[in-house]
């Protein structure tokens, strides 16, 4: 990202220098965040406030294990740069589950000072549990024109529907029993609810239908799926409308069409639902990083 004007370490304009650099680690449907601006307005916003921060260009639709040694590739080139140690990872959806697996590599749970996850489902999804049962054959005739398509759009080993597989309830009992959190890495999580059907669009729409099956969710992920380590609670918990999978990361549903279409657009000021403001929230949520020592 951009360079970073030091200023005294007292005045706001420094309230989220964090020891450690932050790599935000984007979810399924976004491999780079220059182009789409997967985090809107996040980054520039929380390097105002004196911030060091990347954007993870693993693949969209990859798996775990080649998600992470993406990001591990990554890291190791952040740390070359900063000439620092360690980073802290904030990741979104899926990207933290991808962040957990990096995080058990051998060279890696040394190198991550801590892991803070954004509606990620770690307990999994019982709507995608279908997927288990389809067979193999099934499942590779359905697949693989995708996974052309996201090839030529950039991904290098993607597989779309075992992705959707691997978020499921049933597979992630034994993801959680394979990847347990690192004891040297400090672990936060967030969730969140959406709850007004006439906003955000479709996420909204998919949160009514969803919550037949799951219980309160975003409009993607359940939100007793994303309770999990150090459980820091629902964000927005008391609001009319609540937050959508996607306005976590400051875009609202055209900019969602707009990043998985691939169409440009300019990235919008904060989201802001029932007087809760995003930007403002990412700020708080890093600046607490900074005052934990990381």
């Amino acid at each position: 990202m951009t360079d970073i004007t030091r200023t005294d370490p007292g005045s706001p304009s420094y309230q989220c220098a964090t020891r450690w650099p932050i790599l935000l680690v984007h979810g399924v449907a976004s491999r780079r965040a220059e182009r789409f601006a997967y985090w809107g307005r996040i980054p520039e916003t929380l390097e105002q406030y004196g911030a060091r921060v990347y954007v993870s260009t693993q693949d969209a639709w990859g798996r775990y294990e080649s998600n992470a040694k993406q990001l591990r590739a990554e890291i190791l080139q952040i740390l070359k740069t900063e000439h620092v140690e360690k980073v802290n990872l904030i990741a979104h959806s899926k990207g933290g589950l991808d962040s957990r697996v990096l995080a058990t590599l051998p060279d890696m749970h040394n190198r991550i000072a801590s892991i803070s996850t954004l509606s990620s489902p770690h307990l999994g999804i019982k709507s995608l549990n279908w997927i288990a049962l389809t067979p193999e054959l099934v499942k590779r005739v359905m697949t693989t024109p995708l996974d052309v398509f996201f090839i030529l759009s950039g991904d290098s080993n993607p597989a779309f529907l075992y992705v959707l597989d691997d978020l499921s309830e049933r597979t992630m009992q034994e993801f959680n029993e394979h990847y347990p959190l690192p004891d040297d890495v400090y672990f936060q999580s967030f969730s969140a609810i959406k709850r007004k059907i006439s906003d955000s669009g479709a996420f909204a729409l998919s949160s009514s239908i969803l919550q037949v099956v799951e219980g309160d969710n975003d409009g993607v992920v359940p939100a007793w799926s994303s309770d999990f380590g150090n459980y820091q609670g629902v964000l927005n918990a008391e609001g009319e409308m609540g937050l959508s999978h996607i306005e976590i990361t400051n875009r609202s549903f055209i900019v969602f069409l707009a990043l998985l279409f691939g169409i440009p657009y300019d990235r919008q000021d904060s989201i802001s639902r029932d007087g809760f403001d995003v930007l403002a929230w990412w700020v708080e949520m890093v600046a607490e990083l900074k005052q934990m020592g990381f």
